[in-house]
């Protein structure tokens, strides 16, 4: 079922519209996209697994057309992100944000201009007619974006070694040092944090971690321990790791 925004994806799984999420959350070149942190947290979605893709991006164009010929560039803005570096040799050419990857290559088919032009997956561009203008235009040949698989309701896995939790520390001084101590003493490794301000609370932070772990023992007790350091954490989900 596609969805034009994450916000359209969210509320589909929320409602139970959908069975499940895809949700792009990190990508190496343009970073993570804290908004979707803050979608799951909203819509109380549970994080239940991730997948991580090797991203290629491609350009797009109607038969005819070529990179002298093209003005106008479509795409997500994630998309646009990781191809800049490939336009600098086209000043002419100006990159316009769209909701979607998928829908921009439609849209430049249905157009049938060849001063426009698309980026995105070469199915996609093979799907709708279109021609390659540009392979694997993306600036770094390491591009990989890293995908939530969401649900409605909490999910019991029968295995798991990552979480994924909101935090909100008390304005404490010594609240985050303290707090990080705790995940020495459990032996739990800080796979990643993202902090984000909080509306209406000037200098304080809502912070989303990601917890590597041996056993879920050690994450029920870190929970516990950092509850008296915190005015609210919200366990987003459990799931395996993925590496590259």
């Amino acid at each position: 079922m596609p969805c034009l925004t994450f916000r359209e994806l969210a509320a589909a799984v929320a409602s139970g519209l959908a069975d499940k999420g895809i949700m792009a959350i990190e990508n190496t070149i343009s970073g993570t996209i804290q908004h979707n942190l803050e979608l799951i947290r909203e819509q109380q979605l549970w994080i239940s697994d991730e997948v991580i893709m090797r991203i290629r991006q491609h350009l797009g164009g109607v038969p005819g057309s070529s990179l002298q010929s093209i003005r106008k560039v479509y795409s997500h803005y994630m998309a646009l992100n990781q191809c800049r570096p490939f336009f600098e040799a086209y000043p002419e050419v100006e990159l316009i944000e769209s909701e979607d990857t998928a829908l921009s290559i439609r849209d430049v088919a249905i157009a049938g201009s060849t001063e426009m032009a698309a980026i995105g997956s070469a199915l996609a561009i093979a799907r709708n007619g279109l021609i390659v203008l540009g392979k694997e235009i993306e600036a770094s040949k390491q591009n990989y974006t890293r995908f939530l698989i969401l649900d409605r309701l909490p999910q019991t896995p029968t295995a798991c070694n990552k979480a994924s939790i909101s935090l909100v520390l008390k304005s404490d001084p010594e609240a985050f040092t303290q707090a990080m101590a705790l995940l020495h003493n459990w032996n739990i490794h800080l796979a990643k944090i993202e902090s984000m301000t909080i509306p209406g609370q000037p200098w304080h932070y809502r912070y989303y971690l990601d917890l590597r772990f041996e056993s879920e023992g050690q994450l029920a007790q870190l929970l516990a321990d950092i509850e008296s350091l915190a005015v609210s954490i919200q366990l987003l989900g459990k799931y395996t790791a993925h590496t590259l």
